[in-house]
Parts: structure tokens; C-alpha cells; sequence
């Protein structure tokens, strides 16, 4: 979750709190903001007033029954994203790849990456490199989970976890993470098993407690080709199946 300064006095990071909530929902008494803030209501009307002057469209209605509403503005206000978000649009575009025609998710993320702040823009870049799609509709995994894993992949990290498997034996892993991959309805992790010393495909809600560590050797990168192709032939081990004649 993004964090804001924690300090009352911190004017910048406390407007830029003001504005993520101004945004959250149509409007806002002096006194919700003013808990929310932990600050007095003389300060939230500074603060408004302090991004009335920068040039946001701040309503307010005084007096009892008074509140405060973000309305439409000269300028684009910033995109106010928390971590959980990004990594949210970052599996959804993922999930729409081969059901909308065209590259319109990849030129989202693009997009995405080119006005997001700086820290927020290292979390999409590594959820976006560390994530494919290689097929499927549907999905279902802790956005804490998927985060963690995220990470791993995108940055080549070694990544400890304890799994369970479909018969239900739980043991502990620890593998270099290369892609997360959204497929068949589910979210897996496609990994190199260090302990094991071979390829492993992991399904992200049966992982537990993971845990990133340090950087990989980077020796077991799965070429860029076709990864449906590779994973379909048992990590390039065995041949392409013929297709049907016609």
C-alpha cells in the first residue's frame, strides 16, 4: 500500500493524502477529512485551499451539512495509485491479451508506466516483465501473494515459499523465479528448482508464505520464443505434436 508522510506537519505529502481521498468517492465533510488526516478542520480548508491554488477543482459547500468534492478541473490531477491497484491493472491486462484483437493491452501498460510516479512505475515495470498470459479466462489469487511473486520474476530474485501440491503434501521450495504466467483460469509461477535442479510450474494459490531473497544466477532464463510452445512440450524436452491434416 502507498504510503504517505506520517507527520501532520508535512504539508506536501499530507495535500497529496487529501487529494487520493478527494478522489475515492464523490464528496467529504470537513470533519471525516480532518479524522482521516489526523489534523483540525482549519487545516483541511488550507490544505483545499492550498489545491484550489495549484489549480484542482475543489468544491465546497460551507456551513452545517457542508463538504468537499473533487470536481472536473483545468488540470489532470495526478494518478493516485496504491500498490495493490497496479498490480490489479497489471493481472487484468494480462487477462485480456488474446480476447481483444491488437497489442491494446501492452500500449496500456506503456501508457501506464509513462505517467505513474516513480516508485509506482518500478512496480508496474516488474509486474509487467515478470507476468504473461498464456491463455485462459479466469483467476483467483491474494493480491499479497501475486505481488511477492511479481517481484521475483521481474527481477530475476530467488524466491522461498512452502507449497502445496494437489494431493495435498505441503514441502518447502526454493527456486529462481523467471514468469508469472495467468493460464487455464489460474496464476502459476514458472521457476527453476534450485533443490530439485529442474523446470517446475507452480500454482499461485497453492503457495504460502513467500518470501524473496537474493538475486538469481541468472543461468536457467527461459528464451524469449513462444512460451505456450515451450511449456506444452515439457520445457522444449520433447517435440511439437503434429497438428491435424486437412
Amino acid at each position: 500500500m502507498t504510503e504517505f508522510p506520517p507527520h501532520v506537519d508535512d504539508p506536501a505529502g499530507r495535500t497529496l493524502r487529501l487529494l487520493e481521498l478527494l478522489a475515492a468517492r464523490p464528496s467529504w465533510s470537513a470533519p471525516e477529512l480532518a479524522e482521516r488526516l489526523a489534523v483540525s478542520t482549519r487545516t483541511v480548508r488550507r490544505d483545499v485551499a492550498r489545491l484550489q491554488g495549484l489549480g484542482y477543482a475543489v468544491e465546497s459547500r460551507p456551513g452545517p451539512g457542508g463538504h468537499y468534492a473533487l470536481g472536473p478541473g483545468r488540470r489532470m490531477p495526478p494518478l493516485l495509485f496504491q500498490d495493490d491497484e497496479v498490480l490489479a491493472l497489471v493481472a487484468a491486462l494480462r487477462m485480456v491479451e488474446g480476447v481483444l484483437a491488437g497489442d491494446a493491452s501492452n500500449r496500456a501498460l506503456t501508457k501506464l508506466s509513462q505517467v505513474l510516479p516513480r516508485r509506482l512505475r518500478t512496480v508496474l515495470d516488474d509486474a509487467a516483465a515478470g507476468s504473461e498470459n498464456a491463455g485462459g479466462e479466469r483467476a483467483g489469487v491474494s493480491p499479497e501473494t501475486l505481488s511477492v511473486l511479481l517481484r521475483a520474476a521481474g527481477q530475476d530474485l530467488v524466491l522461498r515459499f512452502v507449497y502445496r501440491d494437489r494431493h495435498g503434501a505441503v514441502s518447502p521450495r526454493r527456486v529462481e523465479a523467471v514468469r508469472c504466467v495467468y493460464a487455464r483460469g489460474h496464476w502459476y509461477v514458472l521457476a527453476h528448482d534450485l533443490d530439485a535442479g529442474d523446470w517446475r510450474v507452480f500454482r499461485l494459490d497453492r503457495v504460502q508464505e513467500p518470501e524473496t531473497g537474493e538475486p538469481g544466477s541468472g543461468e536457467h532464463r527461459r528464451p524469449a520464443e513462444d512460451l505456450a510452445t515451450w511449456l506444452s512440450t515439457d520445457f522444449g524436452r520433447r517435440p511439437i505434436a503434429p497438428g491435424p491434416e486437412h
